[in-house]
C-alpha cells in the first residue's frame, strides 16, 4: 500500500491531469481485450494490487480514461470472475477474494476521478437487506463524486442508520442494489420507510443490480439504473439543477 501511495496513484493522477490532457489526439490503444479481462481476474484472484493498478496505469497512459477503464475493465472482471464460479471454474473463496481485490483498486483510482467544484448533494449507496454483492455500488459511487456529488457507500446498512443517515446529511439520492429476488421483499418495505421518512424533502430513490428490477422499480415507484452509470449520474444531476433552478427563482 505505500508503494501504491507513494508511486502509482501520483502516476495516475499526472496522467490525468486536465491541462495535460491532448485535446486532439486520439488513444493510441483500444480498450481492454477478453485476454487482458481474464489476466486482470487472475491478478484479482492472487490479490496483486500492485500489479492490478500497474495495468490500469498503462491503460491511462495509453489515453483510455478512468471512466472507460471501470466500465471496460473492472466491470467486465467482476462479471467474468460471477461466470467462472457459476461454472465451478473457481472457488467461491477465490470469487469473494478477487472481488476484495477489484474493490480496493476502485478505492483507490478515487482521488483520481474526483473533480473540484461545488458539493452539489449527497449519494447515500447501500444493499438491500442481507445483500452480499456490493462491487457494483461502489463503481457506480465513483461516478457520482466525479460529477460533483457526495458519496457514502456502506453495503450493510441497518434500516435505523439508513433513515438517520437521510435525515442528518443533504441527501439527493439514495441507491440500493439487489442481486436475489430473495432480498425484494424487504428492500420493498425499506423502501417504503425511506419514502416516508423523506416525504418533505425532494430525495429520490434509484435500483440496481443484477436482477431485472424493472416491474419491481415500476411496483415501488423508484428509477432504476441501467448498466451504464453515466445515465443516472446524467438522470440525477438534470433533476439537482432544476430543482436549484427553480430555489433561486423563488429566492
Amino acid at each position: 500500500m505505500a508503494t501504491i501511495e507513494r508511486e502509482i496513484v501520483p502516476r495516475l493522477l499526472q496522467a490525468h491531469r486536465p491541462e495535460l490532457m491532448p485535446t486532439t489526439c486520439q488513444p493510441t490503444r483500444g480498450l481492454p481485450t477478453p485476454e487482458e479481462i481474464e489476466s486482470f481476474a487472475r491478478m484479482a484472484v492472487r490479490h496483486d494490487l500492485t500489479a492490478a493498478l500497474g495495468v490500469i496505469e498503462q491503460l491511462s497512459l495509453g489515453g483510455i480514461p478512468l471512466d472507460q477503464i471501470l466500465l471496460e475493465l473492472v466491470a467486465p472482471t467482476a462479471r467474468l470472475l460471477g461466470d467462472q464460479w457459476l461454472d465451478d471454474e473457481r472457488s467461491f473463496m477465490e470469487v469473494s477474494a478477487a472481488l476484495g481485490t477489484l474493490q480496493q483498486v476502485t478505492h483507490t483510482l478515487s482521488p483520481a476521478t474526483m473533480v473540484a467544484g461545488s458539493h452539489r448533494g449527497t449519494v447515500l449507496l447501500t444493499g438491500a437487506p442481507n445483500e452480499q454483492h456490493t462491487l457494483g455500488l461502489f463503481l457506480v459511487g465513483e461516478f457520482f463524486r466525479r460529477a460533483g456529488f457526495g458519496v457514502h457507500v456502506e453495503p450493510s446498512m441497518t434500516v435505523g442508520d439508513i433513515l438517520d443517515f437521510v435525515a442528518r446529511d443533504h441527501v439527493v439520492l439514495v441507491g440500493f442494489s439487489a442481486s436475489s429476488e430473495e432480498r425484494l421483499p424487504g428492500l420493498a418495505d425499506l423502501i417504503q420507510r425511506v419514502r416516508a421518512h423523506s416525504q418533505n424533502r425532494a430525495v429520490h430513490l434509484m435500483l440496481g443490480g443484477s436482477l431485472d428490477l424493472e416491474d419491481f422499480a415500476r411496483q415501488t415507484r423508484t428509477t432504476l439504473c441501467g448498466r451504464d452509470p453515466r445515465a443516472a449520474v446524467n438522470w440525477l444531476g438534470a433533476r439537482v439543477d432544476e430543482a436549484g433552478r427553480e430555489d433561486g427563482e423563488l429566492s
